[in-house]
């Protein structure tokens, strides 16, 4: 498992290397001045002392150098300082990545734990009424775009009703709280496992459709098994297989799809930092978000091979 493990890290090596230098040279086609994203609104700066402020950031080198000059600080993990915010950008960074992580965490827990029984329940009742009402919610669920959804969301429950927190993480005055960040989660996360909520119900009663009609389960049931045995322990296992199969997916889509939900929700997390690093055109801050947003998903799918071989013991990790 070590090997495996080392071996999917250095392939992942090229990919990041791959989005490092599609990142750099998308910022540096921007038409947008640096050193006039820098400098801002500054009253009495000359020409001179603009020159002076490109020659310190490197930005007269030729892009090769300025490039291999911004790998070797990547390395150790200096993205430079926010044009906007005038800070490290890493420090920015580190203080965003946990309030991401919890609504992503909880966002896949809850997909997990209403797609998963929904899509079983609709294949051991195909043809009735239950069935037929959870294809017909995953069918909507997928229609609706998250975006969509958590406007609504603000708009009824938050706006119109006051049931729910509109927006931040905390109330003001109770940022300890559990039970509150918890209640202003509600509305994020909700909005963003809807695509995992809508996929796994699909997936697994096909699965669980299929891997019922095959021999095994027929001899496990005529061994005298009862039927929860028989399906906890062999269908749901393989049934089971190809959800893992596509939660590196989710997980993109999770990550990815922060963007816009920390902003309906001001939620201050990666997603939204990002967002405001592209409106005020902040490259060390545009740069540094998606390549740490991209080793993050791509730690996801490494993740996401090795719970893989622990399902399904016919894979090798070797």
């Amino acid at each position: 498992m070590g090997r495996f493990v080392i071996r999917r890290l250095i392939q992942a090596v090229p990919t990041l290397l791959g989005i490092l230098v599609i990142t750099f040279a998308l910022t540096r086609l921007s038409p947008a001045d640096p050193v006039s994203l820098i400098v801002g609104d500054t009253f009495g700066i000359t020409k001179a002392d603009r020159d002076r402020l490109a020659e310190a950031y490197g930005l007269n080198d030729p892009i090769p150098v300025q490039f291999v000059k911004y790998l070797g600080k990547v390395a150790v993990l200096d993205f430079g300082n926010s044009f906007y915010y005038h800070r490290p950008v890493i420090g920015l960074i580190v203080e965003r990545i946990p309030n991401s992580l919890q609504l992503s965490i909880a966002a896949l827990v809850v997909g997990l734990l209403v797609g998963v029984p929904l899509g079983i329940i609709s294949a051991l009742v195909r043809g009735r009424l239950p069935d037929h009402a959870i294809r017909l919610m995953t069918v909507v669920g997928h229609a609706v775009p998250t975006f969509w959804f958590g406007l609504l969301f603000v708009l009824l429950l938050g706006v119109q009703l006051r049931w729910f927190p509109i927006g931040s993480m905390n109330a003001i005055g109770k940022e300890d709280d559990l039970g509150d960040r918890l209640w202003h989660m509600v509305g994020p996360v909700l909005t963003l496992s809807l695509g995992a909520i809508s996929n796994y119900p699909r997936i697994l009663r096909t699965e669980v459709l299929e891997v019922l009609g095959q021999d095994y389960v027929r001899t496990a049931r005529s061994k005298g098994l009862r039927e929860q045995v028989v399906v906890t322990v062999h269908v749901l296992r393989n049934a089971l297989i190809p959800v893992v199969t596509s939660l590196g997916g989710i997980l993109t889509i999770l990550i990815g799809g922060s963007v816009i939900i920390e902003q309906i929700y001001n939620w201050p997390g990666l997603g939204r930092l990002l967002f405001e690093g592209l409106i005020n055109k902040d490259f060390p801050l545009i740069q540094a978000s998606v390549i740490i947003g991209s080793s993050l998903l791509v730690l996801s799918y490494i993740l996401r091979d090795i719970l893989y071989a622990i399902v399904d013991p016919r894979i090798t990790t070797r």
